[in-house]
C-alpha cells in the first residue's frame, strides 16, 4: 500500500499518535489491505461505536494515507445515516465495535437486499486487537480453519491435554453445522474479526477442563479477564457443568451464579482459537482472546427466537494439546502443518444462532 495524503483526522492527538504506532500501523494496514481488500482509489465507511472514536480516525487516517477514500459515522446515530454513507460510494464498511453490535438487524437486511459494500464487524476494536489480531494473514488462517473441521469431521473425537491438569474428551457428530470464522463475509452475513477460530457444539463432552488463559463473556466480565494466576477447574459430564473451583472467592461466586441460572451450565460451544500471531491475552474481556490459538468451551442459554437475550461464557485454555483422533493438531501454540489440498475461499456454512449476536 502506497503512501498518500493524510487525512484531515490527523488533527486529533489520541488518533494521531495511534497512527504513529508501528504495531498499530502494521495490524490496520493488514485489516485494511489483506481483510478488507481495500486498494488505493476505493472507498471505505467506518461505523465506530463511541469508546473506539479514536481507533476509529486512527484506521482512518491510514487508510486516506494509501489512497483510500475515507466517511465516518458514529453507530449511536439512527440507521438511515449509516445507510446514506453505504449508497454513496462504498467498497466496503467495517463497523468498529467495543462489545456489542450496532444495526445488527438493519444491515443483515440491507446486505440481502445489495450486492456490495463488501461488511466487516471489528469485536473489541482496541489498539491492542490492531497490534496483535493481524499479524497472520487471512489466507492462512482460511486454510488452518478449514483443515481442522476436515480432520475433526473425519476423525469424530477430540481431546485435549495440558500441563495444568485439563483431561477432556469430546465426541463428535461428522454431520454438525461448523462456524468458521477467518474474516471474510459469506452466506448474506459480515465478515467477523479479528479473525480466527473454528467452532460447533456437542453434548458428548466428559472430563476435567482447567481454564487458565482468559475467560469471556457476552455479559461482560467484571475482572481481569486473565486466569493464569486464578485459574478455574470445570468437571464436566455429558455436556454439563457439575462442579466449579477456584481459589479466587470472587471469581468462584462470579461463575456459580452464571452456572445457577437455568440450562446455563450446558455445552453449547467446542471452540479452537487459530490464531497464533496473538502473543498472549489481554485483561480486558475482548474477542481477541478467544481468537488465540487454543481450546475454549463455552457455555450458556440460546434463545432461539431474540439473540439479546442468549447468555454465553467462555472458558479459554492457555498453552494446551488438541488431538483429533491420534493425530496431534495443536500443541503448544504450534498447528500442525496444512495439508496441500486446494480450498475454496468461502464455503456455506451453518452459522450457530449463539453467535448472531457476533456479526
Amino acid at each position: 500500500m502506497r503512501p498518500g495524503p493524510l487525512w484531515a483526522g490527523a488533527r486529533d492527538e489520541p488518533a494521531s499518535r495511534l497512527a504513529r504506532d508501528a504495531a498499530f500501523v502494521r495490524g490496520a494496514r493488514s485489516l485494511l489491505s489483506d481483510y478488507a481488500r481495500l486498494r488505493a482509489g476505493q472507498a471505505l465507511v467506518l461505523v465506530y461505536a463511541p469508546e473506539v472514536k479514536a481507533v476509529c480516525r486512527a484506521i482512518g487516517m491510514i487508510a486516506a494515507g494509501v489512497g483510500i477514500g475515507v466517511r465516518h459515522v458514529s453507530a449511536e446515530l439512527d440507521w438511515p445515516a449509516t445507510q446514506q454513507r453505504l449508497e454513496e460510494r462504498c467498497d466496503a464498511v467495517l463497523f468498529l465495535e467495543r462489545g456489542q453490535s450496532h444495526h445488527t438487524r438493519a444491515l443483515l437486511h440491507y446486505l440481502a437486499t445489495h450486492s456490495r459494500p463488501r461488511a466487516y464487524r471489528l469485536f473489541g476494536a482496541t489498539p491492542e486487537t490492531l497490534r496483535h489480531g493481524f499479524q497472520r494473514r487471512r489466507a492462512t488462517l482460511r486454510r488452518r480453519n478449514w483443515e481442522l473441521i476436515r480432520q475433526a469431521r473425519r476423525t469424530g473425537r477430540l481431546t485435549v491435554k495440558s500441563s495444568r491438569g485439563t483431561r477432556l474428551t469430546v465426541g463428535l457428530d461428522r454431520g454438525a453445522p461448523w462456524a468458521n470464522t477467518y474474516g471474510e463475509p459469506a452466506d448474506g452475513y459480515p465478515g467477523v474479526l479479528p479473525p480466527a477460530e473454528v467452532n460447533t457444539r456437542s453434548a458428548d463432552v466428559e472430563g476435567v477442563l482447567i481454564a487458565d488463559g482468559a475467560i469471556g463473556s457476552n455479559i461482560g466480565w467484571p475482572l481481569d479477564a486473565r486466569l493464569g494466576a486464578n485459574p478455574i477447574t470445570l468437571r464436566i459430564s455429558h455436556g454439563r457443568i457439575t462442579d466449579v473451583h477456584a481459589r479466587h472467592a470472587l471469581v468462584r461466586d462470579l461463575v456459580e451464579e452464571f452456572l445457577g441460572v437455568p440450562r446455563c451450565n450446558e455445552v453449547v460451544e467446542i471452540g479452537i482459537g487459530t490464531n497464533d500471531g496473538i502473543p498472549g491475552f489481554v485483561p480486558s474481556d475482548l474477542l481477541l482472546n478467544e481468537r488465540f490459538a487454543s481450546f475454549h468451551l463455552g457455555v450458556g442459554s440460546a434463545d432461539e427466537q431474540s439473540a439479546e437475550a442468549n447468555l454465553h461464557l467462555d472458558f479459554i485454555l492457555g498453552e494446551c494439546e488438541i488431538r483429533m483422533g491420534r493425530q496431534v493438531a495443536l500443541s503448544r501454540g504450534r498447528f500442525a502443518l496444512p495439508t496441500t489440498v486446494p480450498l475454496p475461499d468461502r464455503r456455506r456454512y451453518e452459522v450457530p444462532v449463539k453467535l448472531h449476536d457476533a456479526i
